[in-house]
């Protein structure tokens, strides 16, 4: 049986050191019990050892110096991963009626399947007719790599031979890739018919201004 020792203080013979134990010896406190030392100070060891975080419902992220956090948890936040950002000065005219590039385009590496894509792209076009009261208009696209993933109709004019018209777009988009190998989205356009065509170059146009992000899920 083992000894009880009853007492209601210990104080240190000497000094102001009190040893409990010898090294190597474990000291339990038993279930029930309640070690307080909310008025005391504590110094742990250098090390902690390893022990579950289940219970650390208090912890404030400004004393989190170091180290990262993993993307996983943080979920839900739609946080902005990367931006890249291009700029194209293109110098093409089309009258396709099939989509054809603008020779602008820009490429992003996601870095979860899960991640989605916000893109912004804007520009100028001009529409200049060939025949007189020409209805021409054009469709704009982006696609990622070889998908369309946004489209926007410009134009609608009654252009006599050689007369132009100009247009500002803007596609702003939301894409899916679903992978964490490189994408390239592009500027494609085509036209509605042939008496006429849509024009890109630095004349009529100021280039073609490109954003991409990946948005966190």
């Amino acid at each position: 049986m083992a000894s009880i020792l009853k007492v209601d203080k210990l104080d240190p013979q000497s000094g102001t050191a009190l040893e409990i134990g010898t090294s190597g010896d474990t000291v339990s406190i038993p279930s029930g019990a309640t070690l307080d030392i909310s008025s005391a100070t504590l110094t742990p060891p250098a090390t902690m050892p390893a022990s579950s975080g289940v219970n650390l419902t208090a912890l404030n992220a400004s004393n989190l110096g170091s180290g990262t956090v993993p993307a996983a948890r943080l979920s839900g936040l739609g946080k902005i991963l990367q931006t890249v950002s291009s700029f194209s000065s293109p110098n093409i005219g089309t009258s396709s009626t099939s989509f054809v590039s603008v020779e602008a385009s820009i490429n992003i590496t996601p870095s979860a399947t899960t991640s989605k894509i916000f893109g912004a792209f804007t520009t100028m076009i001009a529409h200049k007719g060939d025949d007189a009261a020409t209805t021409l208009y054009s469709y704009l696209a982006v696609f990622r790599d070889a998908t369309n993933v946004h489209q926007t109709l410009q134009g609608y004019a009654n252009l006599a031979s050689d007369d132009h018209i100009y247009n500002n777009v803007a596609l702003n988009f939301i894409d899916s890739p679903s992978t964490t190998s490189s994408v390239a989205y592009s500027m494609q356009v085509k036209m509605n018919g042939t008496d006429g065509y849509g024009q890109f170059n630095s004349g009529v146009a100021n280039g073609v201004s490109m954003v991409v992000m990946e948005v966190g899920a």
